[in-house]
C-alpha cells in the first residue's frame, strides 16, 4: 500500500486529530471524515449520557480500533443491506456492498418469476443471513406460498441470522412469519450426505444462492493477491478460504470446491434458479465450465447488475469448455465480475 502524502497527514492533524488516526485505513480526508461522523454518532446513538471527555475518550479508543484495520461494520455493530439493519459482530463475514447490490437485483427478478406463485429459497453458507432476510422481505407480498431457509455450518453465523431475523421483525422492516410465509436458520454442512438428503426431502427448493468460501489458500497468505490485511486480520478464515481436506473432483481447484458441491446439491433439490458468487473473472470462469448443460440460461453479473456497463467493459465473457468448444456468456452491469446466475431446466 504507498504511503499517504505528509502533507495530506499534516492538513487532517490540522482539522481532528480523528481525522489523522483514520486516515491511514480510509486513504483519503473525504472517508475519514464520513467513518468519523458515523463513529460519533454510534457514541450518541448508544450513550447518550456520556461527558465530553468520556465521549472524547470512547471516541478516540473507536478511532483506534479502526486505524489497526477493524472493519467498522465490527465497531457499529450493524450494516444496512437493503432496507435491512444487518447486525454485525467477529467471527462472521461482514455483508459486502456488491452482495447487496446482486441480491436487490436477484429479488426484483424473482419478484416478476414467482408473482403469485409459490417459491421455496434456499441460502447455503449463510453467515449473518442477509441474503435470505432480503430475499424474504422482497419476496413476501408477491408469492403466493414463502418458505425460505439459510443454512450454515457455524453456530456464531447461525446465532446472529437468527438475532438478525428478530431485530429486523422488531424494527417492522421484516414481515412477521404466517401459515404461507416462513424463514428460518439450520444448522447443516453441506458437504454430508445426510444434511443434503434432508434438503432433498424438503424440497424441491426453487431458487438456490450461495456465497461460499471462495479464497485460496496462496492469496489468504499473500495480499499482493488482493486481500486486505484488514480482512484476514479480523474476519473469519473459515467463510473465506475452503478446508484443504474437502472432497472434490481432480479437475476441480481447491479454492473451487464448495462450487461443485453446490451446483451438485442444485440438480439435486431440483433448483431452478441458482446464484452464486464468485471472487474474479478467473474464477467465474472455472466455475462456468463446472456446468452440466442443463441449463436454459446462464449470465454473469457484475458488481453492479443493474448499471449500464461502460464501454471499456466486455459485452460477453468467453468459456472454453472442458471439451474445446468455446462459449460466450453474456456479462451483465459493471464493475468486477462477481456472480454467476443460472436458470436450469427442471
Amino acid at each position: 500500500m504507498p504511503r499517504l502524502p505528509p502533507r495530506l497527514l499534516i492538513h487532517a492533524l490540522r482539522k481532528s486529530p480523528f481525522l489523522a488516526l483514520l486516515l491511514p485505513i480510509c486513504r483519503d480526508l473525504s472517508s475519514a471524515r464520513n467513518e468519523l461522523r458515523w463513529l460519533t454518532e454510534h457514541i450518541s446513538a448508544t450513550i447518550p449520557t456520556l461527558s465530553a471527555s468520556a465521549h472524547h475518550s470512547l471516541l478516540r479508543s473507536l478511532c483506534l480500533r479502526r486505524r489497526a484495520g477493524e472493519p467498522l461494520q465490527y465497531i457499529l455493530g450493524t450494516q444496512p443491506f437493503g432496507p435491512l439493519d444487518i447486525k454485525c459482530r467477529p467471527g462472521v463475514l461482514v455483508p459486502r456492498a456488491e452482495t447487496e447490490a446482486y441480491t436487490m437485483y436477484l429479488a426484483d427478478m424473482l419478484v416478476r418469476r414467482f408473482r403469485g406463485k409459490g417459491v421455496r429459497v434456499l441460502d447455503l453458507c449463510t453467515g449473518t443471513g442477509c441474503i435470505p432476510l432480503l430475499l424474504y422481505t422482497k419476496l413476501f407480498r408477491a408469492a403466493r406460498r414463502l418458505r425460505v431457509t439459510g443454512v450454515d455450518i457455524s453456530p456464531t453465523a447461525l446465532s446472529l441470522s437468527d438475532e438478525n431475523l428478530e431485530h429486523n421483525m422488531r424494527l417492522g422492516v421484516l414481515p412477521m412469519s404466517s401459515d404461507v410465509s416462513r424463514i428460518s436458520f439450520e444448522h447443516g454442512d453441506v458437504f454430508e450426505n445426510s444434511v443434503v438428503e434432508a434438503l432433498v426431502a424438503e424440497g424441491p427448493w426453487h431458487v438456490l444462492t450461495c456465497n461460499p468460501p471462495y479464497i485460496s489458500a496462496t492469496a489468504w497468505h499473500d495480499s499482493a493477491q488482493g486481500l486486505s490485511r484488514s480482512t484476514r486480520k479480523f474476519e473469519p478464515r473459515l467463510a473465506l478460504t475452503p478446508a484443504a481436506d474437502l472432497p472434490r473432483s481432480a479437475e476441480c481447484a481447491p479454492q473451487d470446491v464448495f462450487y461443485e458441491r453446490v451446483l451438485a446439491v442444485a440438480r439435486q433439490v431440483q433448483s431452478q434458479v441458482v446464484l452464486l458468487e464468485v471472487g474474479d473473472v478467473e474464477q467465474a470462469v472455472r466455475v462456468l465450465r463446472m456446468l452440466d448443460g442443463s441449463e436454459a440460461e446462464v449470465e454473469v453479473w457484475r458488481d453492479w447488475p443493474d448499471m449500464t456497463r461502460l464501454p471499456e467493459e466486455d459485452e460477453d465473457l468467453l468459456v472454453q469448455k472442458r471439451d474445446g468448444i468455446e462459449w460466450r456468456v453474456k456479462c451483465r452491469g459493471s464493475g468486477n465480475i462477481r456472480s454467476i446466475f443460472i436458470v436450469r431446466h427442471v
